[in-house]
């Protein structure tokens, strides 16, 4: 029987350590998508595997709109799994690590009936530092804006909020998802508190990522990751979205403790800071004019946050036809 639970991964490498971990998830589908730089031949057992040619084949026009060599090939990941009625996504990358319980604890998660579990916060100036939460006070996730970093510590609130989560952010252990700044600055290695989770309340942003993140099927059609921004930018701008979203459909984004740990694959930290400036520039002037997203259905709030960052010159216009084909490869409708 093929699972409906699948583990989502992009990769421009051979099969490494990350791989044999998630393939040992029983009762999860891993799908890892290639792309123009993969190794020809890409192939490990108990994967499917989407080399890009596939992709065109099976995606056509969406494929064909999504550039090669990008993140944003990931896409054609989600709409595989969603396609083959999903009802789980859990995303990661191929410098991530699993821990050898980290399918029990994700398996409980999503048997349990209750996504109510966690410790509700808020912050009064709407950001708030989940690295703090979990004992990390000297980082900060890559997207969380610089100004408020000595800023966050001390604004946590007790939440009011009773939305059940939708996204289920999990941290990383020893090189977890920071900035470049930080990396180029400290760049010591994080190890997170254990056996916690939280949620929080309309309005409190913190950054979400695609290193280890569980998604249901009601956020499916906030999966679209923005094009026309660069791949340090534009799975943190996809989380500003969903969470803006999220508040107004009557859901919200919870974090728990790391499953995983990334052996960071080779990077350059310059270039990384200059991918991620739109972060540090623009990062709270975004998320303010989400604030004001009105629709409670999930895609019509997505299109609306695409004219709303199209309107501030963050992303092109077009990523409203993108986003329809989107919809479309993946069968999901209004």
């Amino acid at each position: 029987m093929v699972s409906s639970k699948y583990i989502i991964i992009t990769s421009i490498n051979a099969p490494g350590e990350a791989m044999s971990g998630f393939c040992k998830w029983a009762g999860w589908q891993v799908v890892v998508v290639g792309d123009r730089k993969t190794p020809e031949n890409w192939h490990y057992d108990g994967v499917t595997y989407l080399g890009i040619e596939k992709q065109f084949e099976e995606y056509g026009e969406f494929a064909r709109a999504i550039p090669e060599n990008t993140y944003l090939r990931k896409m054609m990941g989600y709409v595989y799994a969603i396609r083959r009625g999903a009802t789980a996504i859990f995303e990661s990358d191929d410098d991530n690590i699993p821990y050898p319980d980290a399918a029990k604890t994700i398996d409980g998660i999503i048997q349990a009936a209750d996504r109510m579990d966690g410790e509700r916060r808020r912050s009064s100036n709407n950001w708030l530092n989940a690295y703090e939460l979990f004992g990390a006070l000297k980082c900060w996730p890559r997207g969380f804006p610089l100004e408020f970093v000595k800023h966050s510590s001390g604004n946590a609130e007790t939440g009011t909020d009773n939305k059940p989560w939708a996204i289920k952010q999990f941290l990383a252990d020893e090189d977890p998802d920071v900035d470049a700044v930080y990396r180029m600055i400290d760049g010591q290695s994080v190890y997170f508190a254990r056996a916690r989770k939280f949620i929080l309340d309309e309005g409190t942003y913190c950054p979400i990522n695609s290193q280890a993140t569980l998604w249901m099927p009601e956020a499916f059609p906030l999966l679209f990751l923005p094009t026309g921004v660069s791949d340090r930018v534009t799975d943190i701008l996809r989380g500003y979205i969903a969470s803006a979203c999220l508040w107004k459909a009557g859901h919200a984004v919870a974090f728990a403790s790391p499953v995983v740990f990334q052996k960071r694959n080779f990077h350059d930290l310059h270039k990384d800071f200059l991918q991620e400036m739109p972060l540090y520039v623009n990062s709270n002037t975004w998320c303010q004019c989400l604030l004001d997203i009105k629709e409670s259905n999930m895609i019509d709030g997505y299109r609306s946050a695409i004219k709303k960052l199209s309107d501030l010159q963050a992303i092109p216009e077009n990523n409203l036809s993108i986003y329809d084909m989107f919809l479309s490869a993946a069968g999901l409708t209004s």
